[in-house]
């Protein structure tokens, strides 16, 4: 078993969890009941109802044989043996008090007691029903807890008037100890074991269910994400079933996880190309610096010559270093971007205006990124247009629901078909001797991209058309 944190010392499997947790809300009722002392009060108000009850029909009967004998309450014959015989039946000790408070009769042997001085008889002697709760002695818990003493540490008291006339000629007191809580619930046993197992059964068989419905799809995730983190993300079948499980945070779990490694995957692909393109990129102009140094070294070498392969190295550091400036910029575009409000009319103006010219029309919305990197997308395609298409270059801003943007177009010699698939891939160029890097339309794609839209070649001549697309704010 693993530790867990400060709160929850232990890690358990979700099935754990749901068990443990379905047990406590069972369990709860049962310590509620004996924990706030519900349980407890609710026995004591039971056996004050009780007595109450016996000792109204006692009273009653009394008064009644009172009237009938025309006697007083000492007269009254034959009144201890049936107290005795009542006490056999319902547990509670009954003792008859004249107004005085003596006793007169008793079902034990308290006879001539005085019991005035007691609170709730010294109420029911003036005509009112009381009760006393009083602490008693502990009992030896030798006993087993089906027997018939009782095991609770008070006894309850009650006292009925007995009436005469209209006025009280005495009272009966009786007093019996209420169950305890535990003494309670194992004398209803059998009802509480049958209520306990239909409710065990009705909370493991669900427990059963839910556990596996939602841990299946969280072991298939886990399992997925082991393997990803093993290095392997292409197979990510394992991913079907929780994407349509009944659990709401498993499904958004499996999808978030999916689009996660699909990403992933493809960040593995696009570093692996990447790589490659930048060696073969590379390649040539080192090559070249390298021959250059070593014909250059050649103490024998003409003036002219070395002269002519100087500037050949110039210009093999200078593609080199637009390489690297372009290769900067891919990479910042592609680590992500602001969400500063922008307004695409004015930034695309301000962009337009730094190349003479071109020609704007129509109105595009706001939208939410970098500025300074949808600035560069605009110039780059610009400067695109310019080295290889033909005036007039026009630019038209428009809105479309939810999406807003711009076109870019020339009237140059177009792009041909089998150019067409390839003018945003990395490095490819078509004016290489011409100091181009192929990175322009790759960087604006990688902007348009990342802000959460696109870059699109819409139209290939007459006019050759490129369209970004961009989320409205």
């Amino acid at each position: 078993m693993k530790k867990g944190g400060p709160f929850l010392p232990v890690v358990l499997s979700l099935r754990s969890w749901l068990t443990l947790s379905h047990f406590a809300m069972l369990a709860l009722p049962v310590v509620a009941l004996l924990a706030t002392g519900a349980l407890a009060t609710d026995l004591r108000n039971q056996t004050e109802a009780d007595l109450r009850h016996q000792g109204q029909i006692i009273a009653t009967t009394l008064s009644d044989r009172m009237h009938r004998q025309d006697k007083a309450l000492v007269e009254l014959q034959g009144v201890s043996p049936l107290l005795t015989a009542i006490r056999e039946q319902t547990l509670a000790g009954i003792r008859i008090v004249n107004a005085d408070g003596i006793v007169v009769a008793t079902s034990g042997d308290e006879h001539g007691v005085d019991l005035s001085s007691r609170p709730e008889i010294a109420e029911a002697l003036e005509g009112a029903i009381s009760e006393d709760v009083r602490a008693r002695p502990p009992v030896s818990r030798r006993q087993s807890l089906a027997s018939d003493s009782r095991f609770a540490a008070v006894r309850v008291f009650v006292a009925v008037p007995v009436m005469n006339a209209g006025r009280p000629a005495g009272a009966v007191v009786l007093s019996r100890t209420p169950r305890e809580e535990m003494q309670a619930i194992y004398q209803v046993a059998p009802q509480v074991i049958l209520g306990t197992g239909i409710g065990l059964f009705l909370t493991f068989l669900p427990t059963l269910v839910y556990g596996y419905l939602f841990s299946r799809s969280l072991r298939r995730v886990a399992r997925t994400a082991n393997r990803v983190a093993s290095g392997s993300v292409a197979d990510l079948a394992d991913l079907d079933l929780p994407e349509s499980s009944h659990v709401v945070e498993a499904r958004e779990l499996s999808a978030a996880f999916t689009t996660m490694a699909v990403r992933l995957q493809e960040r593995l692909s696009y570093f692996s190309e990447f790589a490659g393109n930048v060696a073969h990129e590379f390649k040539t102009p080192l090559s070249s610096l390298k021959g250059t140094i070593e014909l250059i070294e050649d103490p024998e070498m003409p003036e002219a010559q070395r002269a002519r392969f100087l500037a050949n190295a110039a210009e093999d550091v200078d593609r080199l270093d637009r390489l690297v400036g372009g290769l900067l910029s891919l990479a910042r575009a592609e680590e992500g971007f602001g969400q500063d409000p922008i307004a695409l009319d004015d930034l695309v103006q301000q962009v337009v205006a730094r190349h003479p010219g071109v020609q704007i029309t129509g109105q595009a919305a706001w939208v939410r990124g970098n500025a300074e990197q949808l600035a560069s997308a605009v110039d780059n395609l610009l400067e695109n247009a310019a080295h290889h298409g033909a005036a007039p270059i026009h630019v038209h801003l428009w809105v479309e629901g939810h999406h807003t943007g711009f076109d870019i177009s020339d009237r140059g010699e177009g792009i041909s078909e089998g150019n067409a698939d390839k003018v945003f891939q990395r490095f490819f160029t078509t004016r290489r001797d011409h100091g181009g890097t192929g990175l322009g339309l790759a960087l604006v794609r990688a902007i348009t991209r990342v802000h959460g839209g696109n870059t699109t070649l819409e139209q290939r001549a007459n006019p050759t058309t490129f369209r970004v697309r961009l989320p409205r704010s």
